[in-house]
């Protein structure tokens, strides 16, 4: 009979924030194969496996950089698998894995002129009562939300974050750059971010940078359009949902300076 892949936690006591946790998934050899024609790339694994560790409150998703143990079996195509990874958690939650199998036996990998193969994900069975509590007992970690708006202002663009619901904040959401529309924010781990007005924004800018040089695609094209319209473009909930606002505005009358076709513009 076929047996699933399933993820395995060792130790699911409860943590403290900061702490890590070992995540493992078990990838049984298959009981039948189409093909042994596939092979991965030197020093990398047979199975394409994605899991993330999800907040139950906070929805924060946090990847698991799963990597095979060291036993030779993992390097056998008829061999059961076995992944593992040193979960970092800092924030308050009950942490559930989430993910599935993207190919086995390298399928992933279509080199030597094979056809790539169809993408069908495979689920990964995941017990009911699997997870770790994260905990915060004295509020004395630097990662606590409860002591987010005393950490200094961001001054990268670059920081390490996460993206978590709006609703799990202890304090109030303005506080923040505007929720995403699935009512996300993102908040660096070790620095903080502050909303700024589309006006300030503008008016910084030009004070700072009079003369910018973009280079981008349509992406960049949408958030000029945000810019230049002191925000007012796509801001209504019908508006959000179209599909010039989402992906593509190449043929938006009113916005005639942003003409694609063109290699250079000027925008003023």
């Amino acid at each position: 009979a076929f047996t699933p892949a399933f993820v395995h936690i060792p130790n699911s006591d409860p943590i403290q924030i900061g702490q890590t946790v070992c995540v493992r998934v078990v990838v049984p050899a298959a009981p039948e194969r189409n093909s042994i024609t596939f092979t991965p790339l030197v020093g990398m694994p047979w199975d394409s496996v994605l899991l993330d560790m999800v907040g139950a409150t906070t929805n924060i998703s946090v990847p698991v950089d799963l990597k095979p143990i060291a036993d030779f079996r993992n390097t056998l195509r008829d061999s059961t698998h076995v992944y593992e990874a040193d979960v970092l958690l800092r924030d308050v939650d009950v942490y559930t894995p989430r993910g599935f199998i993207e190919f086995r036996e390298a399928k992933w990998n279509p080199e030597s002129g094979l056809q790539p193969m169809p993408y069908e994900p495979e689920a990964i069975f995941i017990g009911e009562s699997l997870g770790v509590s994260v905990e915060d007992v004295d509020a004395t970690s630097p990662y606590s939300l409860k002591r987010h708006l005393d950490l200094p202002l961001c001054t990268e663009p670059d920081a390490e974050g996460r993206w978590m619901s709006a609703d799990a904040l202890p304090f109030d959401v303005s506080e923040l750059p505007p929720p995403d529309n699935h009512n996300m924010v993102w908040l660096p781990y070790s620095c903080r971010l502050r909303h700024i007005s589309y006006t300030d924004a503008v008016q910084c800018m030009a004070a700072r940078y009079p003369l910018m040089h973009w280079y981008g695609d349509s992406n960049i094209r949408r958030s000029l359009k945000k810019l230049v319209t002191l925000g007012q473009w796509c801001t209504s909930e019908e508006d959000l949902q179209t599909r010039s606002c989402l992906c593509e505005d190449y043929h938006e009358s009113n916005f005639t300076r942003f003409n694609p076709g063109y290699r250079q513009l000027v925008i003023d």
